[in-house]
């Protein structure tokens, strides 16, 4: 699955795994035989798939059908999932549940979570009983997960139109001197409301939040080198470097000195 580091059990009709995968990562289009339920822990990652794009963070949960074709794009912090996958001849033996991993399902605030967490503990110190205790908490997140429940959003299955990709490209390409809504949304032939609207549905955050994200990467790259926090933080967008600091400690939970001082070229900071 990409992860740089993993631990996996078999039982009979699931593999899990607690999968550790490194900050941004860009994991290119690729397909799984088996379909899949993601349980975000810590980090995040951003899923493509059928053509929209989902968050997700800690706390979040997303199922993949099987053979379905997406790409994955790891944040700052890189992302720690548990991963549960049905064997694929135990459809008949899975009731409700198989329904689940026959769509695309995305939930952003789940109490699957807590059993994800107690499956990534039996997972990293293993015993005895591990296997029994991991096959009990996988059909006690298959249950929760399959009731229905005002928590559980499952998001509309259409491909999502063509403009609002070109949008997210544009703000892609164009990130440090963003174009106002009004011209992203002229060219997109919509209304700019419209426009604002769709797009924090489909990528969860409002188009100035993305923005911002967008420039906190950038810089986290250009703070690797020797160069002065000062001017990242202007050429990044940001009035002064308090601003630009208080921004950056919300997005990774470093300042940018302590970000440098952990992820910095040694050679280049002599």
């Amino acid at each position: 699955m990409g992860a740089s580091g993993a631990a996996t059990l078999a039982l009979d009709d699931f593999a899990v795994t607690d999968a550790l995968f490194p900050a941004r990562e860009y994991l290119a289009p690729h397909v799984h035989e088996r379909a899949s339920l993601a349980i975000m822990l810590e980090g995040s990652f951003d899923l493509s798939i059928r053509h929209r794009v989902y968050a997700c963070e800690p706390g979040s949960a997303v199922t993949e059908p099987a053979e379905e074709r997406h790409d994955n794009r790891l944040g700052l912090a890189g992302a720690h999932v548990v991963v549960v996958q049905p064997d694929t001849r135990a459809a008949d033996r899975l009731g409700p549940s198989a329904a689940l991993f026959s769509a695309v399902v995305h939930a952003r605030k789940t109490p699957v979570c807590a059993a994800g967490w107690r499956i990534a503990r039996e997972l990293r110190a293993p015993d005895s009983v591990t296997p029994l205790a991991v096959e009990g908490l996988v059909l006690e997140i298959l249950a929760l997960a399959t009731r229905t429940d005002a928590r559980v959003e499952r998001l509309q299955r259409a491909p999502a139109p063509r403009w609002l990709a070109q949008v997210r490209e544009e703000l892609h390409a164009r990130f440090l001197k963003p174009p106002p809504l009004r011209e992203l949304a002229a060219a997109a032939g919509v209304h700019p409301d419209h426009l604002a609207r769709a797009f924090r549905v489909r990528f969860g955050v409002p188009v100035g939040l993305y923005v911002r994200r967008l420039r906190l990467d950038w810089a986290a790259g250009r703070l690797e080198a020797a160069e002065p926090i000062s001017r990242i933080a202007f050429a990044a967008g940001f009035a002064d470097q308090s601003h630009f600091t208080r921004a950056f400690r919300q997005h990774t939970g470093l300042t940018p000195g302590e970000y440098r001082r952990t992820y910095g070229r040694e050679w280049d900071l002599v």
